[in-house]
């Protein structure tokens, strides 16, 4: 990372206005990495992968990939003396919440998986509340408000079965704890440490966690094209994983998740055009409303923080 973008994750010496797009787009492109991630594990879900074979294949290739950068760097691993507790705990706290994540993606459908995770900005914009001192006002809250009703309306309680409960629980878990880990990122931002930091500490932490899992879940041998798309699954991760860092760092905490409502479109597109998914009017109801609580809350956030 160049120095101006440490400084401007730290606070911004260069100015709020530069930062403040740079944080958005990052976000956003790590939106749209995440979407073919999540699409990528639905397919070798439905071939039957178990769900821990497809985080060891993903952070196999993530801690490889970030580690060669921070040696290109010169950087130590883990980062420096300072942040390195926060490093560690951000890759315990990220396992839990992608393993949850990943499961959820195999038990529900790719869009109901995906808007349920999207609470996560709500969870972020809580715990930033506690634990950052960041500002969550009345528009915030509404927003709250209106995005459980969005859950509400997609999980639909009374059509779920014992399968899909358990998979609505853990997304919900994945979505909880996904958020204190993007908490801890924006901690660790402040320290100045590289993106590669977080998302190697995280990677390297999980993929052997993955292999114990394996023990339990088994293993299936991939062919070409199964291989292909674990690989698939790596790359889309570790470049949604470089920008959120970014985005996390450039960008306060409740803001930056907010702008991941375009995973929920990217997902919904790609859910329709790949897996021939067909969402109910009640869940395009509930989707429309979690995706439009995060972005009302997004540009009130915008005006308090970078007025014209």
């Amino acid at each position: 990372m160049e120095e101006e973008d440490i400084e401007m994750g730290q606070g911004g010496r260069n100015g709020g206005r530069w930062s403040h797009r740079s944080g958005v787009s990052s976000m956003m492109i790590s939106s749209a990495a995440y979407s073919v991630m999540g699409l990528l594990v639905k397919i070798l879900a439905v071939k039957s992968f178990p769900s821990s074979q497809i985080v060891a294949a993903r952070c196999g290739i993530v801690a490889l990939l970030s580690g060669l950068e921070l040696r290109r760097m010169k950087y130590p691993l883990l980062g420096s003396a300072a942040a390195r507790q926060l490093v560690i705990s951000r890759a315990i706290v990220g396992f839990v919440a992608l393993s949850t994540y990943f499961y959820s993606i195999q038990v529900l459908p790719l869009r109901d998986a995906t808007i349920l995770n999207f609470t996560m900005p709500v969870f972020t914009a809580i715990l930033a509340t506690f634990l950052l001192h960041e500002s969550w006002g009345i528009y915030d809250i509404t927003g709250t408000l209106f995005s459980f009703l969005g859950v509400l309306l997609v999980i639909q309680p009374q059509n779920l079965v014992t399968d899909a409960c358990l998979g609505v629980a853990m997304a919900m878990v994945g979505a909880s704890t996904g958020a204190l880990s993007y908490i801890i990122i924006r901690m660790v931002g402040k320290h100045g440490e590289p993106p590669a930091v977080c998302v190697f500490a995280f990677a390297a932490f999980s993929a052997p966690m993955a292999l114990f899992a394996m023990l339990f879940q088994g293993w299936k041998r991939p062919g070409v094209i199964e291989t292909l798309e674990l690989c698939g699954v790596g790359l889309s991760a570790y470049a949604a994983q470089i920008f959120l860092t970014r985005g996390l760092q450039l960008e306060k905490a409740a803001k930056a998740t907010s702008m991941q409502y375009v995973k929920v479109v990217c997902s919904y597109v790609l859910g329709v055009v790949f897996l021939g998914e067909r969402p109910s009017l009640q869940g395009a109801i509930g989707a429309v409303l979690i995706t439009c609580s995060a972005a009302f809350v997004s540009g009130k956030e915008s005006t308090k923080t970078h007025p014209k």
